[in-house]
């Protein structure tokens, strides 16, 4: 394990009002308080990091501030706030950005009493991280659009290169997103290397414009600003029940899964509540919060039904990938070439 590197302290002053200036943009609840019992970094949808936070806060009397940023940024924003910590908990995120985090030496080892519910694949082996919900990569249809464009339904991943929907797909940028990471990485698993970056070339090519969050691109073709989205079937599912007209697409060539994680920061300036969060996120009452949000997700415990473990058991979806370690270990590399070759 590496030791994070740390700002010299020179520079504190001026990072206090970086941090607060981006606090003030970035914070879903209001402005920051002077005084709270927990701040959570929620890496979800908003609506989703509010129900989980409301819950506890409903559930414990904790005064909870919830600030809500992409994935990737969270990660960014852990490593560069660490000389002056504002966070207690990350909530939310698929686990590839957690492993990263743990390897820096950004989470603290927490052993919940809650995690003998969830299968030991869904968590880290030294308890700095664990996987409370999952869902399943999809595409996100407006019918109506794509029939307008002249051309069919996409059921595969070949289907979105179509030239009818060039500029009508929407995604996040793999770069702040894990979301898009997850598809990206797929594509690695799904055709090998080469061929894989080939097939994201001509996909991102087809791309109307990169969202900073996963959860954008099911709203944007919801919007009717785009006939395609690429992005977890439950934000696509939320759109529809709220009488939009899209439909969800499971890939019939492959699709891959997240395990969204929650983990105790290491610097967290209220650890013990921060632990009481955690047993909280990790326990069944804490997994089923989120449904309060309209969005379901899929639960990690093994004692919810149509958890995560039964529905992989069951075969029906067309999952392929690699290890949440693999995918971690890959995702510089293809972060690099993301710049280097779609972004320039």
């Amino acid at each position: 394990m590496t030791t994070p590197r740390r700002s010299p302290r020179a520079t504190c002053a001026l990072l206090v009002l970086a941090l607060l200036a981006l606090v003030g943009c970035t914070a879903s609840d209001g402005d920051w308080p002077v005084d709270h019992d927990l701040a959570v970094l929620c890496s979800n949808d908003a609506e989703i990091c509010r129900a989980w936070t409301r819950t506890f806060s409903e559930r414990t009397g904790y005064d909870v501030t919830t600030v809500r940023l992409p994935t990737s940024e969270a990660l960014e924003r852990i490593r560069h706030g660490e000389d002056l910590p504002e966070f207690d908990v990350w909530h939310g995120g698929g686990s590839e950005m957690y492993v990263e985090a743990a390897d820096e030496g950004l989470l603290a080892s927490y052993r919940s009493g809650e995690s003998e519910g969830i299968p030991a694949a869904f968590q880290d082996t030294e308890n700095r991280w664990s996987g409370v919900y999952s869902s399943m990569l999809a595409f996100c249809v407006a019918p109506q659009a794509v029939a307008e464009l002249g051309t069919d339904i996409p059921h595969t991943w070949d289907d979105l290169l179509d030239p009818a929907l060039k500029g009508q797909i929407s995604t996040a940028s793999p770069r702040t997103s894990g979301t898009a990471y997850t598809a990206m990485s797929l594509q690695i698993d799904r055709l090998g290397a080469d061929a894989g970056r080939g097939y994201l070339a001509d996909l991102y090519g087809q791309v109307l414009q990169f969202t900073r969050s996963g959860t954008a691109p099911a709203q944007v073709v919801a919007r009717g600003e785009a006939a395609v989205a690429i992005t977890f079937a439950p934000y696509c599912d939320a759109a529809r029940a709220d009488g939009s007209q899209v439909d969800v697409v499971l890939p019939d060539d492959a699709t891959e899964y997240e395990v969204g994680a929650v983990a105790v920061l290491a610097d967290a300036p209220h650890p013990e509540a921060a632990r009481d969060y955690l047993d909280f996120a990790l326990s069944a009452d804490g997994q089923q919060a989120g449904t309060t949000s309209g969005i379901e997700q899929i639960p990690t415990r093994s004692d919810l039904p149509d958890n995560l473990a039964e529905i992989l058991a069951d075969g029906s979806y067309p999952v392929i990938g690699a290890s949440l370690t693999e995918r971690s270990a890959r995702r510089d590399a293809l972060l690099a070439w993301f710049s280097e070759e779609v972004e320039r």
